[in-house]
């Protein structure tokens, strides 16, 4: 990749810009070789190349015309050299298994990235959707 992520909210948009070019090999190179991965359904891969494989098969499939856009929304520096990334998206273009339209979803892509010889690289990432109509119960509910 020739890439440098310079700053951690570049391997955000740089996580977007990779997967609207569907270019695996580039959205790979975004994480470090021990990367750790859970989708939106819990799916939770242990490496870059468990990452790669799983992005690369939906790629090909119901996500090979799919669009994410999205605004990096925090940056919060944990310590020198490590932060933490939120990233909302919004993505189109997706489809069922069955080929039919996936419609839009919303979510909330949430990086953490270490700075390393070659830039900065992402060690974990959790992507959570956003439920349209879904509200969490009060605090303390059923105690």
């Amino acid at each position: 990749m020739g890439l440098v992520v310079a700053k951690p909210e570049d391997a955000a948009t740089a996580f977007a810009d990779a997967w609207n070019r569907h270019d695996m090999d580039d959205f790979a190179a975004l994480f470090a070789d021990d990367a750790n991965f859970v989708n939106v359904v819990g799916m939770w891969w242990k490496n870059r190349t468990e990452i790669e494989q799983a992005h690369r098969a939906t790629h090909e499939t119901m996500f090979r015309n799919s669009r994410l856009e999205g605004v990096v929304s925090s940056v919060v520096e944990l310590s020198s050299g490590l932060a933490s990334v939120h990233y909302t998206w919004i993505l189109t273009g997706a489809s069922t298994p069955d080929g039919s339209s996936a419609g839009i979803r919303e979510g909330i892509l949430l990086l953490v990235v270490k700075e390393e010889q070659s830039g900065w690289r992402i060690k974990v990432a959790q992507n959570t959707d956003i439920v349209p109509g879904a509200i969490a119960p009060p605090p303390y509910a059923g105690r």
